[in-house]
């Protein structure tokens, strides 16, 4: 069976328990879990001396996700599915969920807007793109050079030259026969794509300054920072995804026009 770490993993946990209790509690006839085991595990998750008999019900969010990993590490599936997994970590909690992973002999498929995650542990990516999947059999950077990213509007779109899923573009009816463009559709149209051509370049230009950010070794001495500029990060990714989407399909219109 797989293990499932999401981003709701706290729910899992049983607030009226102690930490360790919630750990202990996974013991079976097959997993003869001892308490220096227990506690071994959970020093690993930053869960030291007394921190052990806190009640999970005063726990902070950031805590209560260390918790829940230890829980999913105490008896690691083959094959672990992670959302997300850094959401509410701070610094030393990201660093030592990223030494449990690195000693973990199975499988795990990740999906993540931490940089520094990704590439600490990505061994594979794969990339999608309107319904898409392409592979790569490499890291992130491996990803970057591959995909022949040199901006950030390229590596949304490597690989791919229609904007529509391949069902769409499958079912789309025939055109009808082309009419002559009106004058004062072109005008409208070329604004309209100059409009999200810019739009596209200040989110490329934000996203450039945000993962220079997240680069920066400096970035990780502010407990928080990093997790603060991935939110904003992840949401100008997807910003940027559909600007160039609209973009892509506006010019295309206006080259299909001006070709009448």
């Amino acid at each position: 069976m797989p293990g499932y770490f999401a981003q709701n993993r706290a729910d899992n946990l049983k607030l009226d328990l102690t930490v360790f209790e919630n750990v202990m509690e996974l013991r079976t006839n097959e997993n003869q879990l001892t308490e220096q085991q227990a506690r071994a595990v959970l020093g690993g998750f930053l869960f030291r001396k007394d921190d052990v008999h806190k009640k999970v019900s005063v726990l902070s969010g950031g805590e209560k996700s260390r918790l829940a990993l230890a829980r999913l590490l105490v008896n690691p599936p083959n094959l672990l599915l992670m959302d997300e997994p850094t959401t509410h970590l701070d610094i030393p909690s990201i660093d030592a969920l990223v030494t449990a992973l690195k000693q973990f002999e199975g499988t795990f498929i990740f999906i993540s807007h931490d940089v520094y995650f990704i590439r600490a542990l990505a061994q594979t990516v794969l990339h999608v793109h309107s319904g898409r999947l392409t592979p790569y059999a490499g890291n992130y950077d491996y990803y970057l050079e591959k995909s022949k990213a040199g901006n950030a509007r390229a590596a949304l779109t490597a690989g791919f030259t229609d904007a529509r899923p391949p069902q769409a573009a499958a079912a789309a009816p025939k055109p009808a026969a082309p009419k002559k463009p009106n004058p004062a559709d072109l005008k409208k149209l070329r604004t309209e794509v100059g409009q999200l051509e810019q739009k596209v370049v200040e989110l490329e230009t934000k996203q450039n300054e945000l993962t220079a950010e997240l680069e920066a070794p400096e970035t990780y001495a502010s407990p928080g920072k990093a997790q603060h500029l991935n939110r904003e990060l992840s949401v100008i990714v997807d910003q940027l995804q559909a600007a160039t989407t609209a973009w892509e399909v506006a010019a295309a219109r206006l080259v299909e026009l001006e070709k009448q």
